[in-house]
């Protein structure tokens, strides 16, 4: 029972990473869309 449990949160914790990073991803691609042909100017 409790590894089951143990996978659930670990599966939960992967499929957040994976949102996280997509969410990102987009956020920055759409940034990039706005910004134009501008190199980026918001790079660290």
């Amino acid at each position: 029972m409790k590894q089951s449990q143990g996978g659930a949160k670990l599966s939960l914790v992967v499929v957040s990473v994976i949102l996280l990073g997509v969410s990102a991803w987009f956020n920055q691609a759409s940034a990039s869309e706005l910004q134009g042909t501008t190199p980026t100017a918001n790079s660290k």
